[in-house]
């Protein structure tokens, strides 16, 4: 199955960074959670409570104390001791030997400046990622440049989100879902979205 079908019903996914985070995550509408820290032992315990939960369980696989952001032995071990769905980072290598684990690649992008979003374009035509985590995600043009050319991919804008409103423009722009460590907005459904553009 394709990771963009696994989205969800919800625009938001919980960015947990620390451990204590999870419980308010795991009670929240939100159908996945991106683990931005921690060390491996909070991480294989983490991991089995977001599944038991019913959610998805991404790793950020350079923010994780303990794991090696350069090793194909890292994904080994979070695919099958972590036992995650899926891992983030800027490593197109890494990328590229997840799936040979049966783990999903987010492919993480700082876009910056026209060099950046040019390089990332390219970069994704030739890995393949299942999706594509932008940062900041308040750049509205950077999002629609990348859902237009990437239409068959999961957009994840991520970074500076605080407000319903930039959360509207992301998806307005063209993202699938957005990565906020803001616990106020894990509770947005789209429902709740699209009830708000009614009015």
């Amino acid at each position: 199955m394709q990771l963009l079908h696994k989205v969800g019903r919800n625009p938001i996914i919980a960015a947990v960074r620390r451990p204590e985070e999870l419980a308010d995550a795991l009670s929240s509408p939100v159908d996945n959670v991106f683990f931005m820290g921690g060390t491996v032992t909070e991480l294989v315990q983490s991991v089995r409570l977001t599944k038991e939960a019913g959610k998805g369980a991404f790793v950020h696989l350079d923010l994780i104390k303990g794991l090696s952001s350069t090793d194909r032995e890292s994904l080994e071990w979070i695919a099958k001791y972590a036992e995650a769905d899926g891992v983030i980072s800027p490593k197109s290598h890494i990328i590229k030997e997840a799936k040979r684990f049966g783990l999903y690649g987010i492919l993480h992008l700082f876009i910056i400046d026209t060099a950046a979003l040019e390089n990332g374009l390219r970069l994704c035509r030739q890995i393949d990622p299942d999706g594509i985590e932008l940062m900041p995600g308040v750049v509205d043009k950077v999002i629609r440049t990348f859902s237009e050319s990437l239409n068959d991919k999961l957009i994840i804008a991520s970074g500076l989100i605080q407000t319903c409103e930039e959360v509207n423009a992301a998806l307005d722009a063209g993202a699938t879902s957005l990565s906020v460590s803001n616990k106020e907005l894990w509770n947005i459904t789209f429902d709740q979205l699209n009830e708000s553009n009614l009015l």
